[in-house]
């Protein structure tokens, strides 16, 4: 288990040599707010960092509903039982065993390994909500429901699988042959490409994802990302 500390931002990173996973920790000036729980080592890695900063979990907030995001979710209930857990009204459909792609949305099946246990939400969000300091940008492609967090005041976004890092930059559902994972379990290769152009929009200082490292000042290689999916789109 390995953790990185940014500004205002740890990230808690499993197998960070072999099939890096991430979980995020958002430091507010007075609680911290978790992203994504997939495994359940990210759980004893938190509450480290609770106690080293002195502050509380408020907050636990999920991506998406994939399995390496949310498996560990289970066992934050059991340690953090008192704090919210959240996900995107789209997604909690998934964790309900609904499959099917809504009116509007493309038709295509819904890819990528879900979890075998019931994965306890307290409240769902939509678009452009806000809570606490980040807000909420929907960033459907990877799973219909997919979001990515946005603060404003550090230029910290996290965005789950929206992009990676591990073996390259590259948008969700372009195949990377050194790390392939994500693009095999994208649903929608075309909505996760205009995902990827509403982050550019968003000016990020750094971006964190859901596999690889953080990267700083991504704009360049979120550019060429971007342009590369489109080419291989066509």
């Amino acid at each position: 288990m390995r953790i990185r500390h940014y500004e205002q931002l740890y990230q808690i990173t499993f197998l960070p040599r072999l099939f890096p996973i991430n979980c995020y920790v958002v430091e507010t000036p007075t609680s911290l707010i978790a992203i994504d729980m997939g495994v359940k080592k990210f759980v004893d890695a938190l509450v480290k960092i609770s106690a080293t900063t002195g502050k509380k979990v408020t907050q636990l907030l999920l991506t998406h509903a994939h399995a390496d995001h949310v498996n560990g979710v289970p066992y934050f209930n059991e340690r953090f039982p008192t704090v919210r857990i959240g996900l995107s009204q789209r997604d909690a459909l998934l964790l309900k065993g609904d499959f099917t792609p809504q009116v509007g949305e493309a038709q295509h099946k819904i890819k990528g390994s879900f979890p075998k246990m019931q994965i306890p939400v307290d409240f769902t969000f939509t678009d452009q909500t806000v809570i606490d300091r980040l807000k909420i940008i929907a960033t459907p492609g990877h799973t219909p429901g997919s979001v990515a967090f946005f603060d404003a005041a550090t230029g910290n976004l996290i965005a789950g699988d929206a992009l990676q890092t591990q073996g390259g930059m590259a948008v969700s559902g372009d195949m990377n042959l050194t790390f392939p994972f994500p693009a095999l379990a994208t649903w929608d290769k075309s909505a996760a490409i205009s995902s990827a152009r509403k982050l550019q929009q968003l000016a990020p200082q750094r971006l964190a994802i859901g596999h690889g490292a953080v990267k700083v000042a991504p704009a360049a290689a979120m550019t060429a990302a971007i342009e590369h999916a489109e080419q291989q789109l066509k």
